[in-house]
């Protein structure tokens, strides 16, 4: 069952208040109610978030040492400059209907307005072409989002793709040299990849593929980032870490892979070789660089028979 929309009246005079509760209630909202500016603020935070907030501009407050407390206008404003409630849509009802005095109330961050005395009818269609706005925008933001996402994980395993990787790798050269904490790189290709695809079809090589993602994933970190690098690559940006510790990492790997992977009753034997380059080796190296360095040492691997862990010396920067 889809949750109503949830609407914050913010009103000081109590009879008006109570009117606007009813009319907003007969529409099946789920509607909370403040009397002041301070009063407002705090029900954002306590029983946020609100689809809608009905902000009348004036807004005295016996309580305050002035007796005028916020007026509506710095309420929306100050909503607006939240960003857990940024997204809020406010309603001004005012008794000013000056082009100057709405005017404020857009320039405040308020998305409509009403004037009081206000006609029910109009008041409840202008709150359902709000909340219908809102969720238009919300459902927008999210498939934005779903993009974003897709546009940097690979289909099939699920990981972050080359994109990415290569992002983050340049952020974290970046923050090597600022700060001067160490990491590391590896670069993994399965050695016997094609024979599965050779002589069980796609469908097998798609399920090794998966679950070599999912054993990389083993015993990583938040920090770390894993991405398919391309076909049966991989890689492996370790923070945090040096040559000797990103060495460990890539032993762990290949014991991880000597374990049979099982596809439709048939086990499949799958080896790797990885080349591994550290940034104390290669001090002040660029993302292009360190990743040039890596596939040398990948390529060296390879040489020396496969199923192993080559790493980059220092004089191959």
């Amino acid at each position: 069952m889809e949750k109503e929309a949830q609407i914050l009246i913010v009103e000081d005079n109590p009879g008006l208040n109570e009117i606007l509760r009813k009319i907003v209630e007969s529409e099946g909202y789920e509607v909370v109610c403040a009397f002041t500016g301070a009063a407002a603020l705090e029900a954002l935070d306590k029983e946020g978030p609100f689809d809608l907030v009905l902000l009348d501009v004036m807004l005295p407050d016996p309580e305050s040492p002035t007796g005028r407390g916020m007026d509506g206008l710095e309420v929306c404003h100050r909503i607006k400059s939240n960003p857990a409630h940024a997204d809020t849509m406010i309603f001004l009802v005012t008794v000013k209907d000056q082009p100057e005095d709405i005017m404020k109330g857009i320039d405040a961050g308020a998305d409509d307005y009403i004037t009081k005395p206000f006609n029910t009818t109009l008041l409840l269609a202008k709150i359902k072409a709000m909340l219908r706005i809102k969720s238009l925008s919300e459902e927008l933001k999210n498939k934005n989002t779903m993009l974003e996402e897709m546009a940097i994980t690979d289909g099939l395993t699920g990981i972050p793709n080359y994109r990415y990787f290569i992002d983050k790798l340049e952020e974290e050269v970046k923050r090597g040299r600022r700060y001067l904490t160490p990491f590391t790189l590896l670069i993994l290709d399965l050695d016997n990849f094609k024979e599965v695809n050779d002589t069980h079809g796609h469908r097998h090589g798609d399920f090794v593929l998966q679950e070599v993602a999912n054993r990389l994933q083993h015993g990583l970190r938040e920090t770390d980032i894993l991405a398919r690098y391309g076909g049966d690559e991989f890689a492996l940006l370790l923070t945090q870490t040096d040559s000797q510790g990103g060495k460990n990492v890539a032993d762990q790997v290949l014991e991880r892979l000597a374990l049979p992977i099982v596809a439709d009753g048939t086990e499949h034997f799958i080896e790797a070789s990885i080349g591994v380059v550290a940034s104390d080796t290669m001090r002040n190296a660029s993302a292009d660089e360190l990743i040039v360095a890596a596939d040398r040492a990948l390529y060296m691997a390879k040489e020396k028979g496969g199923d192993q862990v080559y790493v980059a010396l220092p004089e191959a920067s």
